[in-house]
Parts: C-alpha cells; structure tokens; sequence
C-alpha cells in the first residue's frame, strides 16, 4: 500500500463528502468507481508493506469514511421521509393530493382531469 493511494482516497473522501451537502448525485457516481479502485487497491496490499507512518493517515480514512456513511445515511433518510410525505399528500383529501401555495391558500398537487395547466 502507498500513501500516496492513501492521501489520494483521503481527497476523493472530501470531494465525496462535497457532493453530498449539495446533493450532487451525479457526482457521486462519477467518484463511486475511483473510490472502489482506490480502496481495492489499499486492501490488497500485504499488512507488513505499511509503512508506520501511514497508520495515522489510515485512521484519517477510517474517519471520513464514517462520517460520509453518516451523511449517506442522512440522505437517504430525507429522500425517504419526502417521498413518504408526498405519498400521503396525494393520498389525502378525496384521492387528490393536496397541500398549501405561496399565499396559503389550498392547491391541488395535481391538475383535475381534463384542466389545462400553464406555466409562465
């Protein structure tokens, strides 16, 4: 194993982590096949060829490997929960989905059948 893979997986891990806050998916597929080469690449690696000096940047990948599991486990989390609220919204009130404009007053998330719908 080199530190220079490790040092490299540790930036891909920020850029990952980047991605994530702006909800960039595309992004993140971009970066998912250099981080499973990266990582293969770390794991084959006998444990006898780590230098000591590279433990501390391996616990630096641990530590932001975890924290982007976090983040992934956040949004998948709020991906979840929207859906389900918009589930339940349209599943609400005479089967239309239903919420509130701007002005507050009730909208239907849908058009009624046979209604033109424009936008500007």
């Amino acid at each position: 194993m080199t530190r220079a893979a490790l040092i490299r997986l540790t930036r891909l891990l920020d850029q990952e982590r980047r991605a994530l806050i702006a909800g960039d998916l595309s992004r993140l597929a971009r970066l998912a096949p250099r981080k499973a080469m990266l990582i293969e690449h770390i794991e084959s690696a006998s444990p006898a060829s780590v230098p000591p000096e590279a433990e501390a940047l391996m616990q630096t990948v641990r530590s932001l490997a975890q924290r982007n599991g976090r983040l992934f486990d956040a949004a998948l989390s709020g991906i979840t929960d929207a859906r389900a609220l918009l589930t339940r919204a349209r599943e609400d009130g005479r089967g239309r989905g239903q919420t509130y404009g701007r002005n507050g007053a009730r909208a239907a998330l849908e058009p009624q059948a046979g209604s033109l719908h424009r936008r500007a």
